[in-house]
């Protein structure tokens, strides 16, 4: 029988990136793989050019509101999702399912369970989301990519870590990622990124923390992605602070190539969602963490918690506060050039799994799980 599976994932980078990942693993081991996503999802160009097959499903996140046309229309899209899916599941004839937390899962679970599909879910925060938690009570299987306090499922849980792009893994040298980058070999790179839900108050401060170190910039060198929304507000911004043509600061409004970024850098400055957690677990980055204010369920100060409570990363919140801890952190960091070694060494006493190893891991228990329901 051919291996078939159906992945649930897109919406935000953090949902696709490991579902990826478990596909391309997926795919060495020759199992045919569609990925259900929300209508226009920005995964769709990765999916498409990497030729796996995608359907798309016209469905929004759970309504904040008791506005009454909101929750009647999510109603029906929810609905008319879950018919889709099954229709497609008719079609395609999947072994497995496989949620990873987006809203676009809940459907597609849904559809699974009525067709009698088994389903796994990866939840990749440190705090479940609303769509895995209700798809948890009718999953065979629940993988996490961190540890969760007070799991409500335990007896059906497994730590496994979430899987990264495969390219990230590549062993490149930070004398030749520099050098890549056209930065001096012998100052320290903080790489500095918002993320793909919004860092516009993050970016603005960082260009307020350039100017109030200004005489410090011909110590480190600087990468700034600002995203490619903020990047020419944020460019005019260091261009009013007479910093825009700076030797040491680099501006880009996006980058492809972050297994090269991450090699070049000593630290990172970024927001806690679980993609970059993992990233950094990976890759044994010391990091300033400064979680998405009123994210859901406040998951990613539990994201940043789990590095900063054991000494990996230094956790600064978003609060009125904010400006003043940066720069007391970025100047501690400068002055004290060891605390880097501090925090790297510390990852060697985080306890988790391999995160090279997850999606190998990941595909395990599906193909063990596939075999056992056969």
């Amino acid at each position: 029988m051919e291996k078939r599976i159906l992945i649930a994932s897109g919406g935000t980078g953090g949902h696709f990136y490991p579902g990826f990942a478990i596909a391309q693993e997926l795919r060495k081991r020759n199992w045919q793989i569609v990925f259900l996503v929300k209508k226009n999802d920005p995964a769709l160009p990765t999916i498409e050019d990497n030729n796996f097959a995608a359907c798309q499903l016209d469905i929004n996140g759970l309504p904040r509101t008791l506005n009454p046309f909101k929750q009647i229309s999510f109603a029906g899209k929810l609905l008319k999702s879950i018919i889709q899916t099954k229709k497609i599941i008719k079609d395609f004839k999947p072994l497995l399912t496989v949620g990873m937390g987006s809203y676009v899962s809940f459907p597609v679970t849904l559809a699974s369970i009525f067709s009698k599909i088994p389903v796994i879910i990866h939840e990749s925060n440190a705090k479940f989301g609303i769509a895995n938690y209700l798809s948890a009570r009718f999953s065979k299987k629940i993988l996490l990519g961190l540890k969760l306090k007070n799991n409500p499922f335990k007896e059906k849980t497994i730590l496994s870590g979430t899987p990264v792009r495969e390219f990230l893994s590549q062993n490149i040298s930070k004398p030749s990622a520099k050098k890549q980058l056209n930065l001096k070999e012998n100052l320290p790179v903080f790489l500095i990124f918002g993320g793909s839900q919004g860092a516009k108050k993050l970016n603005y401060s960082i260009v307020l923390l350039m100017k109030y170190l200004e005489k410090h910039l011909e110590k480190i060198q600087i990468i700034h992605i600002t995203g490619k929304r903020d990047f020419k507000i944020i460019n005019e911004e260091y261009k009013k602070q007479n910093l825009v043509n700076h030797p040491n600061i680099n501006i880009f409004d996006y980058r492809s190539d972050m297994d090269i970024l991450y090699s070049a850098s000593d630290i990172v400055i970024s927001r806690s969602g679980a993609s970059t957690i993992a990233e950094l677990m990976l890759l044994k980055k010391p990091a300033f963490l400064i979680p998405l204010p009123n994210s859901a369920a406040d998951h990613q100060v539990k994201n940043a918690k789990i590095l900063s409570d054991n000494g990996c990363a230094i956790l600064i919140k978003e609060n009125n506060h904010f400006d003043k801890n940066l720069r007391q952190n970025f100047l501690n960091f400068i002055e004290n050039p060891l605390l880097q070694n501090k925090l790297r060494d510390s990852y060697e006493n985080l306890e988790m799994p391999s995160i090279s190893r997850a999606a190998s891991f990941i595909a395990d228990i599906i193909e063990e799980e596939n075999t056992n329901g056969n």
